[in-house]
Order: structure tokens, then sequence, then C-alpha cells
């Protein structure tokens, strides 16, 4: 059990550093962009792929994150109506619902990033490899599986009461 919890601090010191540093380079690249093209009428030529590449990576890892402090919008006006062994019920459903469709964009996500790293596949500006920017894809989605997998447990398993307050997913995802 413990190991498993290490496993969890070190994914959210991870998903945390990621989101930390797209955040910042994005904020320092977006106003430099923007002094530079309006104080000195030149456009940083990189500027925009690099945005949009850290932008591609903040939302995988953001997905993630956001499972983790159950920050997903839900609407619970259906689910409130049934009682609660039932709403674990369909807590189970919507968690496999949920980790099958991140199978999918894993699985095919992993085929993409393969094809453009092997056809060496590039940014215009940058020259930066495709497949980099492809890959927050699988890894995203297999941190959003763990994170699920996380939440489903203390919900379902142990129960919303042992969760420390938090609002889980028999009060919200649904």
């Amino acid at each position: 059990m413990k190991r498993g919890k290490i496993l969890l601090n070190g994914l959210s010191h991870f998903e945390e550093a990621v989101l930390t540093v797209t955040f910042s380079i994005m904020t320092v690249v977006c106003f430099a962009q923007v002094i530079t093209r309006y104080c000195f009428h030149y456009s940083l030529p990189w500027s925009e792929e690099l945005l949009r590449a850290l932008f591609v990576w903040s939302s995988c890892m953001g997905i993630s994150w956001g499972m983790k402090t159950r920050s997903h919008l839900g609407v619970d006006a259906v689910v409130k109506c049934f009682p609660v062994k039932v709403r674990k019920i369909l807590a189970v459903l919507t968690y496999a619902i949920l980790i099958a469709f991140c199978i999918l964009v894993i699985y095919y996500s992993i085929h993409v990033t393969m094809k453009q790293f092997a056809t060496n596949q590039v940014t215009i500006a940058m020259r930066l490899p495709v497949g980099y920017i492809s890959m927050s894809l699988p890894i995203g989605f297999s941190f959003t599986i763990i994170r699920a997998l996380q939440v489903l447990y203390e919900d379902v398993l142990k129960g919303p009461e042992k969760t420390e307050g938090k609002i889980g997913i028999l009060e919200g995802l649904l």
C-alpha cells in the first residue's frame, strides 16, 4: 500500500511540474510575442508553434490533474434520484466507459505518434519533431486512467465519507 502512495505522489509531482513549466513558458512566450509584435512590429515565427505544443501538453496533463482533483464538470440531477447502491453501479459504469475511451485514445495516438517519428515529420518554424507533441496524448491519457482508478477506488470502494471531504463521482461526475 505504501508503494502505491509513493507512486501516486510521484505522479502528482510530475503532473504539477509539467503543468507549471508549460504554463510558465506559455505566459512568457505569449507576452514576448505581444511585445515584439506591437512594439517592434516584428513577429516571432516560432512562438505560435511552441505555444501550440505546450498547450497540447498542458491540456493532456490537465485532464489527469482534473480527474485527481475532481474538477471535471458533471450533472448529477438524474443520479441523485437513485439510491446509493445504484449510484455506485452508475459510477463504476461511468468510469469503465471513461477508461475504455482513454484506452482507445492511447491505442490510436501511439500509432499516429510512431508514424510521425517514422516519417520524420517536423514543425515548420522550429523543426521540432511532431511526434514529441503527439506523445502527450498517450502519456496524458495513461495518467488519466491511473487517476480514474484512484478516484473510483476512493469513492466506491472506500466510500465517499472516507475521502477527506472531497466531492466524488457519486456527487457530480454523472
